[in-house]
């Protein structure tokens, strides 16, 4: 099908406001890529897909990075050879989603989040810490929030979790926490 990018041409770049030991930085897309955005958001579970502002948004460790139909916009780069390197993957993600999008049902809507109730539902409810958080309950919202990944929570993985843990790691695929 071939390629939906051809470049993407960094625009500014300047010291994070979030995290001053870190960059943000505006690029600009030479095209506009909006029409990957629906296919884009089937294929990464974590990402946000803003409709009504017709922007996808997603981290990739502690990054932040939204699409929308002609730039890229990233917080919290660790400088601009990162931020370099951040534009590369941005543009071999969107060619390779187009490159296969007639095998990818698009998904037009946002993907909604369980609750931080519903995921501590599924918890062990002991408070026991190990995880290095204060509660279980906690524990949830760290987790919804990619902070946390199930396998921080020791006590899922003992004898008498088995179903529990299972719910955990599907919601964990399914939302992309993994």
């Amino acid at each position: 099908m071939g390629k939906l990018l051809e470049s993407i041409m960094l625009d500014f770049i300047e010291p994070c406001t979030a995290d001053f030991n870190r960059v943000k930085f505006h690029a600009i897309f030479d095209k506009d890529i909006s029409e990957i955005f629906p296919y884009l958001n089937t294929q990464m579970k974590s990402a946000i897909y803003n409709v009504s502002s017709n922007s996808l948004t997603f981290k990739k460790e502690f990054r932040l990075i939204t699409l929308h139909p002609t730039k890229l916009s990233v917080s919290k780069a660790i400088n601009e050879f990162d931020a370099y390197e951040i534009m590369d993957m941005v543009m071999e993600l969107v060619n390779s989603t187009y490159d296969s999008k007639s095998n990818i049902t698009p998904l037009y809507e946002r993907r909604a989040n369980p609750s931080t109730i519903e995921v501590y539902k599924y918890l062990p409810k002991t408070n026991c810490k190990s995880c290095g958080c204060a509660t279980c309950l906690s524990f949830a919202a760290k987790m919804i929030a990619g902070e946390y990944k199930i396998n921080h929570c020791k006590t899922i993985f003992i004898e008498g979790y088995e179903e529990q843990k299972e719910k955990l790691l599907d919601m964990a695929q399914t939302f992309g926490w993994d």
